[in-house]
């Protein structure tokens, strides 16, 4: 663990499981209740969280604390620096002697040159209630904050609870927050204090889209670090999309739900790229994944009938029909499905794999070479079924589509070790196959759906019609894209 590192999670506490949490803390009469008031300083321009950084003057009883906080390694690991003031000014140079306390002097020195005075963003009010809990293996503090984030004359509720490692094992700490996770139905949020201040302050309440970003490691790293950090960057991908599906307003759900599909397809991707490289994850873990992923398509399956082919086939001029197409799948409950226990045990259990992984039985090679050689292999294969184009029947271009998915992906994963032009090209490329193959298969779906209509529905001739030569254009630029694909 690095310096200045802590591990901890944090969690929403459902509303009807409060009362018995907080009396499972004070059960044994060892807690603790403190009133905590902090301030969140930064730029206008938010400069310090843009850089990852959360600076914070905080009075806990009579004194004044200031901290420093940064992202650390995966969702366990938070950097957090603090040192005693006398009172409410903030002292930057008091973080000087920690890489972040650096960054943030330089950010400042930036600001201050650019015109842009540091102050108070937003503020938080809680109530602590915190108890320490010695488990096998491990020492943990577990703290249940509720109050407010204020941001001018907005507010907004806080009611979490937060497992830190004071001493011993994470796979310990992690053991015991599953068994308070599943008595208490909490609710895994990769968000923190910070961060919500700041959407709050910006007019965003809501937990924004997360959109999948390029894994950053060294060109000389193992397998097993490379993978470590392409897996964190997958699961915050999962997990903050996640959050906003439990939190977020109705309107963007089909952003989240797409971008949490992207972002679980990236996962299971990750997993057979770094294939024999790394420890193999638990069987049920990978069909967790599998599981949620076919659960999120019910949803996507529907919003993409309900407003993709049927808002074009609207603009088109289609009559309107008297029935609705069958086989449309039932839209699940989102949040309930986010915040159950399967979906919960499910991001934790990735946590907790994660916390143990080991390097599973590599190859002799650098990982450039095993990268290279895997991505020809599977390239071979894509080109294979490309030339059998014409001939491939609907279950076999979707298991093209997935192989290409899964080279796209995995040219993302390796990216730090190939050629930046050639890597671009490439994964812009199969970026667009992808998407003609998706909408090739749409528009299967959808015709299907339509076709079963004409019986008793003469209206649907034409969005039949529609789609088939809709679908016969999308299938020519597939086999277009790939060709252009196969020859990179």
């Amino acid at each position: 663990m690095a310096d200045n590192a802590e591990i901890e999670l944090k969690f929403l506490v459902p509303a009807v499981a409060r009362q018995a949490l907080a009396a499972e803390l004070v059960a044994r009469g060892t807690a603790q209740r403190a009133a905590l008031t902090a301030s969140y300083l930064d730029t206008p321009d938010q400069r310090l969280a843009r850089a990852g950084l959360a600076w914070r003057m905080r009075r806990e009883g009579g004194r004044w604390v200031q901290a420093l906080k940064g992202a650390g390694g995966g969702a366990l690991e938070r950097f957090e620096h603090e040192a005693e003031r006398p009172d409410a000014s903030p002292d930057p140079a008091a973080h000087a002697a920690t890489a972040p306390g650096q960054k943030l002097l330089k950010l400042l020195g930036q600001a201050h040159e650019d015109g842009q005075a540091v102050g108070v963003r937003f503020q938080t009010e809680v109530r602590r209630l915190v108890r320490r809990v010695r488990t096998r293996g491990a020492v943990v503090d577990i703290a249940l904050d509720e109050g407010r984030v204020t941001a001018g004359s907005v507010a907004r509720p806080i009611r979490e609870v937060e497992f830190e490692l004071v001493s011993g094992s994470p796979a310990a700490m992690l053991a015991l927050v599953a068994r308070w996770r599943q008595r208490f139905g909490l609710v895994y949020d990769p968000h923190n204090k910070a961060e919500r201040g700041h959407r709050l302050a910006a007019g965003e309440p809501h937990p924004p889209l997360r959109k999948a970003m390029p894994p950053r490691y060294d060109t000389a790293a193992t397998p097993l670090d490379a993978f470590g950090a392409v897996f964190d960057e997958c699961l915050a991908h999962v997990s903050r999309n996640a959050i906003g599906l439990a939190e977020g307003d109705a309107g963007r759900r089909p952003g989240h739900v797409h971008q949490m599909r992207v972002g679980l397809r990236r996962l299971r991707s990750a997993l057979r790229a770094f294939r024999g490289w790394v420890a193999e994850p638990p069987a049920e873990l990978v069909q967790g994944l599998r599981t949620l992923s076919a659960e999120l398509g019910r949803a996507r399956d529907r919003d993409v009938l309900d407003s993709g082919v049927a808002a074009e086939l609207a603009r088109a001029g289609a009559p309107p029909l008297t029935s609705e197409v069958p086989h449309l799948p039932d839209l699940p409950d989102l949040p309930a499905l986010i915040r159950g226990d399967a979906t919960q045990r499910l991001l934790l259990a990735c946590i907790a794999w994660r916390a143990g992984l080991a390097p599973g039985e590599t190859p002799p090679g650098s990982l450039k070479h095993l990268a290279r050689h895997r991505l020809r292999r599977w390239h071979r294969r894509i080109v294979q079924r490309c030339q059998a184009f014409d001939e491939l029947d609907l279950p076999a271009l979707h298991e093209l589509r997935k192989d290409v998915k899964r080279q796209r992906y995995a040219l993302e994963f390796f990216a730090p070790l190939l050629p930046k032009k050639r890597t671009a090209r490439q994964m812009k490329t199969w970026a667009t196959a992808q998407r003609v193959l998706g909408e090739v298969n749409d528009l299967h779906t959808a015709r299907d759906g339509y076709q079963a209509l004409v019986a008793r529905d003469p209206a649907a001739w034409f969005a039949v019609g529609w789609v088939t030569a809709r679908l016969a254009e999308a299938r020519e630029q597939a086999r277009v894209e790939l060709m252009q694909g196969a020859a990179v």
